[in-house]
């Protein structure tokens, strides 16, 4: 059965881009459909059931409501949903808030649904909002994803052209699902690390743009190197190196999108002074070189 009513209350910045993929695509990848940031107001909400599509939402200001599957939930600044648009849903602007900023994402593919089914599994069936840890990188992949388009100059884009944009947003799309599950997982890991790993982490937030050695924080914290990174990563999934280069890379995309500075100077801002070796890093981590990132992003 088919249910589809909504109130599309959301200021004009909002942007809402629709995709075709190729048959190939649709055979063999996960596949982008949709895709849009909107500003909504207090009016706006959807309700919906029969589409084939999983939808990934997540709040970046404001607040929303949703509910899905027996449950009602109010989705917060830093948190998301991930449903599978066949089954019921209803989500709006929380109105004791009055506005909601979310970006997000409506796709599709061979191996969407399990990956659905592992994630309901993994946050269990009285969790349909999740949170994102302090350090993911979902922002910054949905962000890509909305500023990505098909490159030609001919207004019906080859099929070859259209192919390698599928392959593209198909990884994109893997590494956001991925985020999505990790954080299941750092949830849990969350409620029984150890204070240390926390003391750590936050410590590593506040000072990654300083040159830090493995050797440093073992002092710092008074523990052994080898038991300090152990420990680190058994908690966070990531060493403590590791977290350092995951923060600088995603504060550079900041800089990138928002400030006037030179790549040079932004790679030293986050503590790394070798432009080679930050373009890698920066490439390693988002898909994209730091000039590309750039200007991937429209000119304001």
């Amino acid at each position: 059965m088919q249910i589809f009513s909504y109130e599309l209350d959301v200021t004009p910045k909002s942007t809402w881009k629709y995709f075709s993929a190729t048959t190939v695509a649709k055979s063999n990848f996960i596949y982008l459909q949709e895709v849009g940031y909107f500003f909504a107001q207090k009016n706006y909400y959807t309700v919906r059931q029969g589409l084939d599509s999983f939808l990934i939402k997540l709040t970046v200001c404001g607040g929303g409501i949703l509910e899905y599957a027996g449950q009602k939930e109010q989705v917060g600044p830093g948190h998301f949903y991930w449903i599978d648009c066949m089954n019921w849903q209803n989500y709006y602007t929380d109105p004791a808030i009055g506005h909601w900023d979310v970006i997000w994402i409506h796709f599709n593919g061979t191996a969407a649904r399990a990956y659905y089914e592992a994630y309901r599994k993994l946050s269990g069936s009285g969790n349909i909002v999740g949170k994102l840890s302090q350090n993911s990188n979902m922002l910054t992949l949905l962000e890509t994803l909305l500023h990505r388009t098909p490159k030609s100059n001919n207004p019906f884009p080859d099929e070859q052209n259209l192919l390698g944009f599928d392959v593209l947003t198909s990884g994109l799309l893997t590494q956001i699902i991925m985020e999505c599950i990790s954080s299941v997982g750092d949830a849990s890991n969350s409620q029984h690390s150890p204070s240390i790993v926390h003391e750590i982490r936050n410590y590593l937030s506040a000072h990654y743009n300083e040159k830090i050695t493995l050797s440093d924080l073992a002092e710092q914290f008074n523990l052994d190197q080898f038991h300090l990174q152990k420990l680190f990563k058994k908690h966070t999934g990531q060493s403590p190196m590791e977290y350092i280069i995951y923060m600088r890379m995603n504060q550079a995309t900041n800089l990138l999108r928002t400030g006037g500075m030179s790549i040079s100077e932004i790679a030293y801002t986050v503590g790394i002074d070798n432009l080679g070796h930050f373009s890698r890093q920066f490439k390693k981590q988002v898909g994209m070189t730091p000039s590309q990132y750039r200007k991937s992003w429209p000119a304001t």
